[in-house]
């Protein structure tokens, strides 16, 4: 901090650019270390252009080395894209022979931001170029992060092959199970050979060396729950290296992680010494970390008044220096020792706050590690779902203002669907859409009810908003587990279309989540239902619950939405229903030939004209033309798709390549500046059975490319049936007054009304979902 007054104080009196770009690096390093990354950041920007400003060529080394350590302070923050940007130019610099160090500390920052965001392919590309240039300049200190740098991404891409094998195995697909596991074994094959060579190769070298990479074993080695003796050592180890180490903010997060994999009793002392470390430094970051760890280590005591103590300080700490990625954690933990305690309103006082940080710095904590212990469901979701819990525990507790703990629940749960598209999609764009939704306007008028799910751990509670705003809810007593091993059989039922042992289980489902708001419904005798389904209900078309005499399609035109936030609700302009159909009847192995596709094409340029690219005309290239030459209110594409757990699993496919995700939504927002598409339809596509997040995949697309809705198959059904529904739905359509969602219960009750072709399984009609808006 002294320091920091100085160089403050000395910058206006410095004239020479020269020695001003030398005070701002000063001052970004006394603030980095300090824990305040934002001002850092900040000053070496300022020192950069200084330096720009003398010529880059004579300063092109300098200017790397700040590049390189914004680039850091920007992936500290989780902002791991802005990262790649200046890396990016910076690894194309042309390095003269004594500084091609820096370059591979440039190519390691560079792949860590890009492991980090989850680009695991990247990641390892330039982690082995960095590995290879370490070797060249004979360097054992870069050879060892080198190959400690590269073990960890192959950690990382072995648990996301681990997450898609248990998904391909809820889903029945055995080889693919057998080939996403076979990966993840050889990847943390690798890793653990990367890491236990990054040890051996940091021995000799500073101490801090060894320790990270043994930290790093160590966390593999605890995954797989392999070799106890090795873990146990190497925690000795770890123990007698660190007297040795400098005191630094590496040395407290050592220390952090220690106490956390230590006996409770153990952990104080740890504790303690990483505070005083954390204080000596000034560095307000790191004991904002010590602090909350603390208070955590006392929560889990039931120590709740000293756990309380210890996290106020770390939040008092996290808003000093504004670090919100770590506020929003010690918020979140105050929530849950005053939820022990009893204090309800307080916690949910205290649960707010956190969502609201959350909220703050959606965009960074979005993109902020897919790798580093930040996943999603464990770190974020969770305080949603025990916040929309507390509410629904203690009707009382809604704050003033609020109609109901329902409306409480409600507007919890959009925040949370908000956040989800968000994280599936790594990106802001989702935001877009948010500010063109429309909210609850104009239901009353639509004469539409929305149904909300929320799947708790323990139960699951059904609100029902009626079309004047009044909600009611019920409670279903069903764990979270049970509900999923339900669901799970209905959808893996009502996919086989050769037999009918659905119909219990459908009937089993529509009592526990549609029985009990018959009257409701009744009462209001809505135009169209439509469903925020929450988790595993995800999964499983709607229209498909029976209660013992028809299905729920026969009694409402029904609709699916991520969130009315995310829902635009503007009439289709039945005048112009001009259509772009696409369509791929040939094999692209694996996919198997569409011989129906062609049919279906044909149908839809019959009933609404446009225009029509089949096989080898459906291009990549000649899609974008086509949007970029002509407006399309309607895209009908009717080729192979899958949507996965993520991007990475999400594609369609062209008769030249893969179309993946950010293709398919670049191209329909080009869109956006003349006519946007406002029906998407996907009559081929499957969603990954086995994770409820691939439908976030189908509803992503609409809501990130600005498309209204999207039509679109939770499963693939290959034969003629879909030409007849298709058609149909598109002859319904162009009706005047005749909403998406009523066409499309239309074409679904002629399909269960039908007796000639055996169309009348759910297995046929009930994939087909509308997601996004149904006017």
């Amino acid at each position: 901090a002294e320091a920091i007054a100085y160089w403050e104080q000395a910058l206006p009196q410095i004239t020479l650019s020269e020695d001003r770009a030398t005070v701002h690096n000063n001052l970004a390093i006394a603030y980095r270390e300090t824990g305040k990354l934002n001002p850092a950041i900040k000053h070496w920007q300022q020192a950069i252009e200084l330096y720009r400003s003398q010529g880059e060529e004579e300063r092109k080394q300098v200017i790397a080395e700040l590049l390189l350590n914004q680039a850091q302070a920007y992936s500290d923050l989780g902002q791991y894209n802005r990262a790649i940007k200046l890396l990016q130019p910076t690894v194309k610099m042309e390095f003269p022979q004594q500084e091609q160090l820096t370059k591979a500390a440039v190519k390691g920052a560079l792949g860590n931001a890009y492991q980090a965001l989850g680009d695991y392919e990247q990641a390892l590309k330039v982690h082995q170029e960095g590995l290879e240039l370490a070797r060249e300049l004979n360097n054992p200190s870069y050879i060892s992060m080198a190959l400690n740098d590269l073990g960890n991404t192959y950690v990382s891409r072995a648990n996301r092959y681990e997450e898609q094998a248990n998904s391909a195995l809820l889903e029945g697909e055995r080889k693919e199970y057998n080939r996403l596991t076979a990966a993840f074994q050889e990847d943390r094959a690798e890793a653990k050979e990367l890491l236990e060579q990054s040890v051996q190769s940091a021995r000799g070298l500073a101490p801090s060396q060894e320790l990270r990479a043994l930290m790093n074993l160590n966390r593999l080695l605890k995954k797989t729950q392999e070799e106890p003796t090795t873990i146990t050592s190497n925690w000795q180890r770890v123990q007698e290296l660190l007297p040795a180490v400098p005191d630094s903010r590496e040395k407290a997060y050592v220390l952090i992680q220690l106490a956390e994999n230590s006996q409770s009793q153990e952990s104080f002392p740890i504790l303690t010494q990483a505070l005083a470390i954390t204080r000596q430094l000034g560095d307000a970051r790191a004991e904002s970390f010590v602090l909350g760890t603390l208070g955590k280590l006392y929560q889990t005591r039931n120590e709740y008044a000293s756990g309380m103590e210890w996290t106020r300080k770390a939040q008092f700490k996290a808003q000093q220096i504004n670090a919100p990625d770590s506020l929003y954690r010690w918020q979140w933990q105050a929530g849950q020792i005053l939820k022990a305690t009893g204090d309800s309103g307080k916690a949910i006082a205290a649960y707010r706050q956190a969502i609201a940080t959350l909220q703050s710095i959606r965009g960074d904590i979005i993109n902020a590690s897919k790798d580093l212990q930040f996943d999603f469901r464990d770190q974020v979701e969770p305080i949603y779902r025990e916040l929309m819990e507390l509410l629904l525990e203690t009707p009382t507790a809604a704050t003033k203002g609020e109609t109901s703990p329902a409306k409480a629940v409600v507007d919890t749960l959009e925040l949370l669907k908000l956040a989800e598209l968000q994280n599936f999609f790594g990106d802001e764009c989702v935001q877009v859409a948010l500010s063109q939704g429309e909210g609850e306007q104009g239901l009353q008028e639509q004469n539409t009810v929305v149904v909300y799910s929320v799947v708790l751990d323990k139960f699951t509670e059904m609100i029902v908003r009626s079309p004047d705003g009044s909600m009611s809810n019920y409670r279903v007593a069903i764990s979270k587990q049970e509900l999923e091993q339900e669901v799970t059989e209905l959808r893996s039922l009502l996919e086989r279309r050769q037999t009918e042992q659905y119909w219990p289980k459908t009937q089993k489902v529509y009592d526990l989540l549609i029985r009990p708001l018959e009257a409701k419904l009744a009462d209001n005798d809505p135009s169209t239902v439509v469903f925020i389904n929450d988790g595993v209900l995800r999964k499983i078309p709607m229209g498909a619950l029976h209660d013992g005499e028809q299905f729920l399609i026969e009694k409402y035109a029904i609709a699916t939405t991520p969130g009315l936030k995310l829902t635009s609700r503007q009439r289709l302009d039945q005048q112009n229903l001009s259509t772009l159909s696409l369509g791929l009847t040939v094999a692209r192995p694996p996919f198997a030939p569409l011989s129906n596709v062609k049919a279906e094409v044909t149908a839809v340029k019959e009933i609404l004209g446009g225009n029509q690219l089949v096989d080898e005309a459906f291009t990549l290239a000649n899609f974008q033309s086509q949007l970029q030459q002509q407006s399309y209110p309607i895209v009908h594409i009717a080729t192979h798709g899958k949507f996965g757990a993520d991007r990475q699993t999400t594609f369609l496919v062209g008769y030249d390549q893969k179309i993946s995700i950010e293709a398919l939504d670049n191209l329909l927002r080009s869109r956006r500046r003349g006519q946007p598409v406002e029906l998407l339809t996907l009559s081929a596509c499957q969603t990954a059975a086995g994770d409820d997040r691939s439908t976030l995949g189908l509803a992503g697309v609409a809501v990130r490319a600005g498309v209204g809705s999207a039509l679109a198959t939770l499963w693939y059904i290959n034969d003629e049936s879909t030409v007849p529904l298709i058609e149909k739905f598109y002859q319904q359509l162009s009706q005047p007054n005749v909403t998406k969602a009523e066409a499309l219960r239309t074409a679904q009750l002629r399909m269960i009304a039908d007796q000639e072709f055996d169309y009348n399984h759910p297995a046929v009609w009930s994939p087909f979902i509308l997601i996004g808006n149904w006017l």
